[in-house]
């Protein structure tokens, strides 16, 4: 019998995954959590098997942060709405064994928990090939730029508000620009936000 958790902050979902795993005799749901410190105390309670965990939950701690707090426990199958390459490389390099979109199908949940379950791995094609893609990100100076580029702030308003010189914002949007094969603000932000980096269309 495999043992799983639910780590979902929206109720009908986690309701919704609890409701469709009733009839698979195999799986046994433990519980379900909303949020970091009810997730790690059910983990610790529980010691489930496997954890399907939402990537993005609405306190302050996200799904990375309690993978990271069970490295040696359950095989975590983060599960987000957000196809980011960035998050999916995130998710690996701490240690996630699968990695579904809240758009998966039964079938392609139960598949992935049974796999990581026994010892495999759940990574799509297609996540694979977004990973190997994956741009390197910026650094928390670069991101700040890029925030507030995407917010529709000129350089002097930048250097203005993180305190820096001018010529230094420049210097860092040009290498920017460098590194990720782009001749235009505009076109900065649509990497950022493919990425994952920032938010959304602004």
């Amino acid at each position: 019998m495999i043992r799983l958790a639910i780590i979902e902050d929206h109720p009908a979902i986690a309701e919704g995954l609890t409701a469709l795993m009733r009839g698979e005799a195999d799986v046994t749901v433990v519980g379900t959590a909303g949020d970091a410190i009810s997730a790690n105390r059910l983990i610790e309670a529980q010691l489930p098997d496997v954890v399907l965990c939402d990537i993005r939950l609405a306190d302050t701690a996200d799904g990375l942060d309690i993978l990271a707090s069970h490295t040696s426990g359950p095989a975590f199958i983060m599960l987000s709405a957000y196809s980011y390459p960035s998050y999916y490389v995130a998710a690996v390099e701490s240690g996630a064994k699968g990695y579904l979109s809240k758009m998966a199908n039964i079938e392609q949940i139960l598949t992935a928990v049974r796999t990581v379950a026994r010892g495999g791995t759940a990574f799509s094609a297609d996540i694979r090939r977004s990973m190997r893609t994956a741009l390197r990100p910026p650094t928390p100076r670069e991101a700040q730029i890029l925030e507030l580029v995407a917010e529709g702030h000129a350089n002097s308003e930048i250097a203005e508000r993180l305190s820096l010189g001018l010529k230094t914002v420049e210097s860092q949007l040009r290498r920017m620009f460098d590194r990720y094969d782009v001749t235009s603000r505009t076109s900065l932000v649509r990497v950022a936000q493919r990425q994952g980096w920032i938010e959304g269309d602004r």
